[in-house]
């Protein structure tokens, strides 16, 4: 079992808030709600495999994250909070105003920001991946508060006050095993509270599609250009990858439509024909010179072999919009 202890008091440490709010940095902006001089923070977390559980204390303190925050840590993380003494806080969750007390748990969805303020508090925290919670990729829980008082939050909450008891004496399997109880409590919660997310991208989404295309736009001559290199670059998991790309018809498609777009432009350039349709396809992506004339035809209406017979008029005059019927929405797209 993974164990990390974090310790921070400013009656031993003067600069114990300093250090504390440059750990927490890439998360929140963090405003202390009482005196520096008092500041105390402990944090105790335990890696249970798939989810993290911690165990925080603190004195009175505000929250927020804000879209830079989520840029340079946009993991499609999931946060649930239990308040176990104390913590009476308010906050708003991109638009949604909320608040509670102890013995409430709230939902928080770290692809979106947030500002909360909370007096001392003693929470516990349950940290996981979205794709871990099934059934809830499509439901809005950014916010949500569940009290312990209804049949799914007595559920959660309880296992994890007992959890929180015996997490440091669990050996590996028996804290796999806790984590899939904790995942599959979690997803009950959601799924009984929560609403169906509104539609339209989120304000992350659209800046992770920004970021996406334009690592996809600097690497298509790059044979290991793929969905998985592109989900590695922006650092979140396949669901997102793919709900972030699904405007674009998909992660492969956009690659494809791109890389044939290039193709498409080599072609015309090529007066003096130095390259086989065969090199063309291949610096482009394609192994299949079968696959490539396909694809070619159903992107532009028109072989690739056609094109390069078209010779000088179609350089000079191009094509016409029957022919290559896409361009003035890919270059709307692309403003």
């Amino acid at each position: 079992m993974r164990r990390d202890v974090w310790p921070l008091d400013a009656k031993i440490q003067p600069d114990a808030f300093q250090l504390y709010r440059q750990g927490c940095a890439h998360l929140f902006d963090i405003t202390l709600l009482s005196p520096e001089e008092t500041f105390f923070n402990r944090l105790e977390g335990y890696n249970l495999g798939p989810l993290v559980l911690a165990h925080c204390q603190g004195v009175p303190q505000r929250f927020e994250r804000k879209l830079s925050h989520i840029m340079v840590d946009a993991a499609d993380t999931v946060m649930a909070v239990l308040e176990l003494e104390g913590g009476d806080w308010r906050g708003d969750y991109d638009g949604r105003a909320a608040g509670g007390h102890m013995g409430q748990i709230r939902f928080i969805d770290m692809t979106r920001p947030f500002a909360m303020s909370t007096g001392a508090y003693s929470s516990l925290y349950v940290m996981t991946s979205r794709a871990q919670l099934d059934g809830c990729g499509d439901l809005d829980f950014h916010g949500l508060v569940v009290s312990e008082d209804s049949i799914s939050g007595r559920l959660l909450g309880s296992h994890l006050r007992a959890l929180l008891e015996v997490v440091d004496r669990m050996t590996v399997r028996e804290a796999e095993t806790a984590a899939k109880a904790v995942l599959a409590l979690l997803a009950g919660a959601i799924l009984a509270h929560a609403e169906p997310a509104s539609g339209g991208p989120r304000p992350i989404e659209k800046m992770l599609l920004a970021s996406g295309r334009q690592f996809i736009e600097q690497r298509l001559d790059d044979v290991e250009l793929s969905p998985e290199s592109v989900r590695g670059h922006l650092g979140v998991s396949r669901s997102l990858l793919y709900r972030v790309f699904e405007p674009l018809g998909g992660v492969s498609a956009f690659i494809q439509s791109r890389r044939l777009d290039q193709a498409f432009d080599a072609i015309l350039q090529d007066r003096a024909e130095q390259h086989t349709l065969g090199e063309v396809a291949y610096r482009h992506g394609f192994r299949s010179d079968a696959h490539f004339s396909r694809a070619f035809r159903g992107r532009f209406g028109v072989t690739p072999g056609r094109l390069r017979r078209l010779g000088e008029a179609a350089r000079q005059e191009g094509l016409s919009a029957l022919e290559r019927p896409d361009d003035v929405w890919a270059w709307l797209r692309g403003l």
